[in-house]
């Protein structure tokens, strides 16, 4: 899967491949922001969670009111934290999620992960 997201920021345009894009939140310090986290930085933008929370984007997961992970960079889910660890992560960053979340992102990952593999 070759999978890229092109976002338009202060700085000019920034593309982030999947394969690096850990989560997407809402920036709280700043009225309709994005932060894009991936494994080396954080990217900015103006924009809704909305906008990445579709179906042709099956490989991201809208996990909470202000979280979307990616579903190819997650390690673990924590049940009983109630987080999502991510694969090759430096900063050891992790992401909450909904308590009525947790079945359908488990599920979405098992689904997902079964399509990479017949594919």
């Amino acid at each position: 899967m070759r999978t890229s997201i092109f976002l338009e920021s202060k700085k000019g345009t920034v593309i982030i491949q999947a394969a690096e894009l850990l989560y997407i939140t809402v920036d709280t310090t700043k009225d309709h922001s994005l932060c894009f986290v991936t494994k080396q930085e954080k990217h900015y933008c103006t924009g809704d969670l909305n906008d990445f929370d579709d179906t042709n984007r099956n490989w991201l997961f809208r996990c909470h009111r202000s979280f979307i992970v990616n579903l190819l960079t997650i390690k673990e889910i924590n049940k009983y934290e109630r987080r999502v660890y991510f694969l090759d992560d430096q900063s050891e960053n992790n992401c909450p999620f909904s308590r009525r979340k947790y079945v359908p992102l488990k599920e979405s990952l098992k689904d997902f992960l079964l399509t990479e593999q017949q594919a």
